[in-house]
């Protein structure tokens, strides 16, 4: 096996390190995908209270709504620039509470869910 790699790395080094970036990067992106999915599957990661930390994206996660229905619902254009707002600045912007912008959330999610259903 060590012939075989070294034998490799004498002859074709740059295609191995492009094979072994290819291959760490995919691992990577891998383990992403299985700590996500696991993360959310959680149901006390699904549809949570909101609280003023969370962000729009968190949002959209917790309750698998797209960005097109949770933008609208917290003041902003889902085609506009991504502005990194947390619920409390957004709140504050627009002078509700975190309560307003959970009952413009619950609104915005049922009406999305009964519309797929």
């Amino acid at each position: 096996m060590m012939a075989r790699l070294t034998s490799l790395w004498q002859h074709h080094r740059a295609l191995l390190i492009v094979f072994v970036v290819v291959a760490g990067v995919t691992v990577g992106f891998g383990v992403r995908t299985v700590t996500s999915a696991i993360y959310w599957m959680d149901p006390a990661h699904q549809d949570q209270r909101i609280e003023g930390w969370m962000t729009p994206h968190y949002v959209a996660d917790s309750y698998h709504l797209p960005r097109e229905v949770v933008g609208p619902a917290l003041f902003m254009d889902p085609a506009g620039p991504n502005q990194r707002l947390n619920l409390e600045q957004i709140a504050a912007q627009h002078g509700l509470t975190l309560t307003q912008l959970q009952d413009r959330i619950d609104t915005a999610a049922a009406a999305f869910r009964s519309g797929q259903q």
